[in-house]
């Protein structure tokens, strides 16, 4: 994996994890939330899928990334401040913080190698994520802090990283990737990855057939 596309992982994740603690003001059933990461899964395989071919289009922009990236940092921890300060509705919270994580999610696709297996498996990180995060969010709420400072803090975290991403765009962009070596068997990788995605799976449709025998009875 290039630097890229390991930024690109960690905002997928970081955007899942926002989405999923925003959504915690919701009561959402298992089974509706089952959909809602299938939807997110399906959303950003397309996503990063399709920007691999914007990679030209996107060229007059290349040099103004770092831009965008600090912009998108002053965005998000307006939209945190804003949140917190009730400035600011949830569903608006939700809203920017979608177009933001979209546009980002282009922005390093187009730019970076990942093949149609990574392109499923960060999709997959998606899914989980947003479905494991959301099932935290049922104690979080009950926790002796405000849940909206919680939110906060998380959001920060994402604006931090997010300004990371903008110092140090441009020099990950121009790394020569030759020049390093592996350090990682990627076979027993690669397995402990499915393994992982496998059990997450059991964990999801095991929330799912509970939560649909307890509508049932």
């Amino acid at each position: 994996m290039d630097l890229i596309g390991g930024y690109l992982l960690i905002i997928l994740l970081l955007f899942a994890g926002n989405l999923a603690l925003l959504l915690g003001n919701y009561k959402i059933s298992n089974v509706k939330l089952a959909v809602l990461s299938a939807i997110s899964f399906a959303v950003s395989f397309i996503l990063i899928y399709l920007s691999a071919y914007l990679n030209t289009s996107l060229m007059l922009l290349l040099d103004y990334f770092s831009c965008i990236f600090l912009l998108f940092a002053v965005l998000i921890f307006a939209v945190m401040w804003g949140y917190v300060k009730d400035k600011l509705q949830l569903k608006h919270s939700i809203y920017l913080i979608l177009i933001i994580a979209v546009v980002s999610v282009v922005l390093f696709s187009s730019q970076s190698n990942l093949t149609l297996f990574d392109s499923i498996v960060y999709s997959l990180f998606v899914f989980i994520v947003l479905f494991f995060v959301y099932q935290i969010t049922k104690l979080l709420i009950h926790a002796k802090r405000p849940y909206s400072v919680i939110i906060s803090e998380f959001m920060c975290l994402f604006s931090v990283l997010m300004f990371i991403f903008a110092l140090t765009y441009d020099s990950a962009r121009q790394l020569d990737y030759t020049m390093f070596s592996s350090f990682l068997i990627l076979t027993p990788t690669y397995q402990l990855i499915y393994v992982g995605i496998g059990i997450c799976v059991v964990l999801i449709l095991g929330f799912v057939l509970n939560d649909s025998k307890g509508g049932n009875s």
